[in-house]
């Protein structure tokens, strides 16, 4: 970089290293003058004392000001520095007329292009051959010698020369050295910002880190409140099931009793004015909230995913059969024209009857609810070939666009923001909405205000297996049905479910739909069919099996296959299944003609009836629901009734009275209902005796297990590791953990 243009740019460490090198240069001048100086005063005083002082007094006074204006102007420090020196050497010359010191011009070249650079020392070159050929022209400066001139000329561009060769190579490596000098600073001052970014950025990050515990920690306590709201819910929904069920078991079963059989209390004609419209209103109302319990505690099962599905195979004509029974007359007395119309021979549908039955009442309902007239009609068809498609359609006032996703919420009706009673609980369509898809279907709706509204319902289609048996009795409609989807496979790969229990084998097969379950009741019809069948697995029932047999069974095998051990009574103890030593299974509220109807159902040799209940009104009140058939029903009319407060009652009449069958409730104050079934079946007259459990909790909730729960996968040779990677990730996949602390 030129000397000049260094004073001109911003790089203080260029100008620093200029100054320095000036001062060097100042310095080192002065001090070869100053030395000469004390030699020559010393040792050659009558030649140069005193006229020397006169030149060194200008030399200092050059020195001295160079030095002070160098730091506030370094150009203009060197144009007194040079000038000064050059007035030194000229009145040294005037002086002592010796034209041999006029040869000290040379020097300012020399100290020039270490300065100021070549453009400065060309304009001191200048300067110089302009004063040497001018000078001589004046009458005051003395005449210079013949080639002197010239020789002065000479030396000048000489040091000149001279000293760019040797400062050139030197300033380039100055220079380079500052500028990488200038660089490194230049990193570093980078450096430094980017750690003080870096600094910040650490800062903040653990500024995020201690925001992230407090939220996390935050998650942890609204989980541990969602957990313990999901356990106060189900809490709750138990003490809904049994404290409200109890009591609406006598409201609705004694205004059943007042509305549907009055002569039960007098003949109607004694009856107070007006009394039997309260007791209608009673009995309507009472059956309304029991509705509404019921769709809550569905509700309740479906988000905590407790709601077990009873799947069979049903043909869908007899289900719109059973609709149009269920819907016809109340739909025509209203005013309004019904119709049912499907597509012949479709396929049928793997589907829980009762829940599917549940979910068409609830939409045929709400139809019939806001239609004031016209019609109202159900039609069943294929959608492509894996869904049967169910359509409703009414002629009501229709739903707004911005309403029909708010009609699947919970206790919200289209255009209504609050409940009434007169349009329902508004909770039909979101259960029958959850049903569907539980069924792996769909629901949707379509709508136009005063044209009506359409909802169609999509359930997948089932199609029975090719079973490996000529007869299976468990294909027929009704049976458990070994079914596979048109999703999962064409011809499902056969289990065998070995267990003593044949109910627990069949309820294996009730989970595993898609594939062909073969429920075996001994050790050696399993071996048969293992030869015989060649099965994809085997399911064994823990409570059956011992590890001497299981390790023989795998011995004996001819090829592998994955042989599942669990204990099936602690993982199916929710199953619809009931055991085999109970014959109906009915929840609280029990209505007359269904109570009736089981009765029936049992023999017409029913004549001894023991009931056990704690309380005497719920005798009471199931006695006089038979009793009010007795003029209508043959059989019933000489029934005998055998109360039992207790459990212990309940013991005592048994042994000494022959029943034929039995109403029992589980919640006894002595003994647990169920342990008073267990006792009952230990008396060899009543082994097979009809027990009708009659409570106010849901099949299921009646016990809990309190066994850990296993589930062993065994084969005949190792597992490799790809098959291991599988069967872990499969597992880990179902199985979550769940953190709530068990309560005491």
């Amino acid at each position: 970089m030129n000397r000049l243009q260094t004073l001109f740019t911003e790089d203080q460490n260029s100008k620093e290293l200029l100054l320095s090198t000036s001062k060097y240069i100042i310095y080192t001048t002065s001090t070869f003058y100053l030395i000469f100086h004390f030699i020559v005063s010393l040792f050659l005083p009558r030649i140069f004392s005193p006229q020397l002082w006169f030149c060194t007094t200008i030399f200092l006074f050059t020195l001295i000001g160079t030095l002070i204006i160098i730091k506030s102007s370094f150009i203009f420090a060197q144009i007194i520095w040079l000038m000064g020196v050059s007035i030194t050497i000229l009145s040294a010359f005037f002086i002592f007329q010796q034209v041999e010191i006029l040869f000290l011009f040379g020097v300012l070249p020399f100290m020039a292009i270490s300065t100021i650079g070549v453009t400065g020392t060309l304009i001191v070159e200048g300067l110089i051959i302009g004063l040497t050929i001018i000078l001589p022209q004046l009458s005051l400066f003395p005449a210079l010698p013949q080639g002197y001139a010239f020789a002065i000329i000479t030396v000048c561009i000489f040091t000149a020369v001279f000293g760019w060769g040797i400062s050139n190579n030197l300033n380039a490596a100055i220079e380079n050295a500052s500028f990488h000098y200038y660089e490194a600073r230049k990193r570093l001052q980078e450096t430094r910002q980017h750690r003080a970014e870096i600094s910040q950025m650490l800062k903040e990050q653990n500024q995020f880190n201690y925001q992230l515990r407090q939220m996390t920690r935050m998650l942890e306590q609204a989980r541990a409140r969602a957990e313990e709201a999901r356990e106060d819910r189900d809490r709750f929904a138990m003490a809904v099931s049994h404290e409200l069920r109890s009591p609406l078991n006598f409201i609705i079963g004694f205004s059943d009793l007042m509305v549907n059989a009055p002569e039960t209390y007098a003949p109607l004609k004694d009856w107070p004015t007006g009394l039997y419209d309260d007791t209608q209103e009673i009995f309507k109302s009472s059956k309304h909230l029991l509705d509404l319990i019921n769709d809550i505690l569905d509700m309740g099962k479906m988000d905590a995913r407790q709601m077990p599905l009873f799947r069979e195979r049903v043909d869908p004509q007899i289900l719109l059969d059973e609709i149009e029974d269920l819907v016809a007359a109340p739909i025509i007395q209203k005013g309004l024209d019904f119709e049912v119309h499907s597509e012949p021979n479709m396929p049928y549908i793997f589907i829980d009857r009762t829940r599917i039955r549940q979910v068409l009442l609830n939409v045929i309902t709400n139809s019939m609810r806001f239609t004031k007239q016209g019609k109202i009609s159900v039609d069943a068809r294929m959608n492509g070939t894996d869904e049967v498609e169910i359509i409703i359609q009414d002629n009501g006032p229709g739903i707004a666009p911005e309403d029909i996703e708010r009609i699947f919420y919970e206790f919200r009706q289209a255009g209504q923001e609050s409940w009434s009673r007169e349009k329902g609980s508004g909770l039909g369509l979101p259960i029958s909405k959850r049903f569907v898809e539980l069924h792996g279907g769909r629901i949707t709706v379509e709508s136009e205000i005063q044209k009506g509204t359409l909802i169609h319902i999509f359930l997948p289609v089932m199609e029975p297996m090719t079973s490996l048996h000529d007869i299976r009795a468990d294909l027929a409609v009704g049976g458990e049905q070994r079914v596979a989807s048109l999703f999962a496979k064409g011809q499902a790969d056969l289990i065998l479910c070995y267990s003593a229990d044949l109910s627990k084998a069949k309820q294996i097969g009730m989970l595993l739909f898609d594939y062909e379950v073969i429920p075996v009741t001994n050790m050696i019809d399993l071996r048969q069919m293992i030869e015989n069948y060649y099965p994809s697995a085997i399911i064994l029932d823990d409570a059956f099996v011992n590890d001497n047999q299981v390790s023989l069974l795998i011995e004996k095998m001819t090829y592998q296959f994955p042989v599942i051990r669990f204990l099936f009574s602690e993982v199916l103890e929710q199953s619809l299944v009931l055991p085999g030593s109970v014959y109906r299974y009915l929840v609280k509220p029990v209505s007359r003609d269904t109570l009736i109807q089981t009765i029936q159902s049992i023999g017409e040799s029913t004549k001894d009836l023991l009931v056990i209940d704690d309380d005497p009104s719920m005798v009471r009140l199931f006695t006089q629901a038979i009793k009010s058939y007795s003029g209508l029903i043959g059989s019933i009319q000489d029934v005998n009734f055998y109360p039992a407060y207790s459990g212990k009652d309940a013991l005592d009449i048994i042994t000494r009275q022959n029943v034929d069958a039995i109403l029992l409730d589980l919640d006894l104050p002595d003994i647990h209902g169920t342990q008073v079934l267990s006792e009952i079946r230990k008396i060899d007259a009543h082994q097979k005796t009809p027990v009708i459990i009659i409570s106010a909790s849901d099949f299921g909730e009646v016990q809990k297990s309190v066994q850990p729960g296993y589930f062993q996968i065994m084969n005949k040779n190792p597992y490799n590791p790809v098959e291991l990677r599988v069967i872990f990730h499969s597992a880990l996949d179902v199985l979550k953990p769940d953190f709530r602390k068990e309560k005491d």
